[in-house]
């Protein structure tokens, strides 16, 4: 069966477990089946909402974690952080009710551009989940793979056991804000450690987090001359264009020196060199 490029339709909902805590932070992880074959990439995201609800009417953007093709369906998992109405209600749904699925929407991270060099996931909190099939991804063809991840505290290190268990303990570099789990900082710290010691050793970025560790990171990568990119986190109301509410500067040559690109439809992967901070 033909792998359809983006549906709309109702999936119903397999798992939704509470994972992780911190502070006045909670998140979930939500697990659906969608009765057809799409094609999920990593990278890739989904509008997803509880069916038969009107308020709130917008759907929620969220990062495929994990995917499996069973027969003719696809089970999806999604990491998301209980924020406002949206995501609470989500939160709220048990197995067997039905979700509004719009999806897979937005490019993928360019692979091929790893050959040859030492992949660097950097994840912030929640972002993590839009780099776990990228991780599957690169293992399989053989690239060496390290991740970084930050967040306020060890409950927002979402995520954290399964990259453990594909990339090896010894590859998984943590960083809190309040010290309680790996180093006492910012996530760009130990990333900058690592691009100091490998002394020039071909490597790439792939991150995906808060716009204020991106843009730090995408400085990092000019400083060491570090091909990297990013996968934007942007509020979007439809997730396929139309609303413009997405809209990012990305470099151009027109007198004002950017044009604005959508993260929905144009990202949410973008190289670093090209985007207008």
């Amino acid at each position: 069966m033909k792998a359809a490029k983006m549906i709309d339709s109702i999936a119903t909902v397999e798992r939704n477990d509470l994972i992780s805590t911190a502070s006045s932070r909670s998140y979930g992880l939500l697990r659906i089946r969608i009765d057809q074959k799409i094609e999920v990439l990593p990278g890739q995201f989904a509008m997803l909402k509880p069916h038969g609800h009107f308020e709130p009417l917008l759907r929620r953007a969220m990062a495929y974690y994990r995917s499996r093709t069973v027969d003719d369906s696809v089970s999806a998992d999604f990491i998301y952080q209980v924020l406002g109405r949206g995501t609470q209600m989500l939160a709220k749904l048990e197995p067997g009710e039905k979700v509004d699925f719009l999806g897979s929407l937005g490019n993928t991270y360019d692979i091929a551009a790893a050959s040859g060099r030492e992949a660097l996931l950097v994840a912030g909190g929640v972002g993590s989940a839009a780099l776990f099939m990228l991780a599957e991804q690169l293992l399989k063809r053989g690239i060496e793979t390290r991740l970084f991840i930050g967040g306020a505290s060890r409950g927002d290190l979402c995520g954290l056991d399964d990259f453990a268990t594909i990339l090896s303990h010894n590859n998984v570099f943590a960083a809190t804000v309040d010290g309680s789990f790996g180093e006492h900082g910012f996530v760009t710290a130990p990333l900058e450690s690592h691009l100091k010691s490998l002394a020039g050793k071909p490597s790439i970025i792939y991150a995906c987090g808060p716009d204020p560790m991106l843009h730090r990171v995408s400085q990092i990568a000019d400083d060491y001359t570090v091909p990297a990119q990013l996968s934007l986190e942007s509020p979007m109301a439809c997730g396929f264009g139309i609303c413009v509410g997405c809209a990012v500067a990305v470099k151009d040559d027109c007198p004002e020196g950017f044009v604005y690109k959508k993260v929905c439809t144009d990202g949410p992967v973008f190289w670093s060199r090209d985007l207008h901070w």
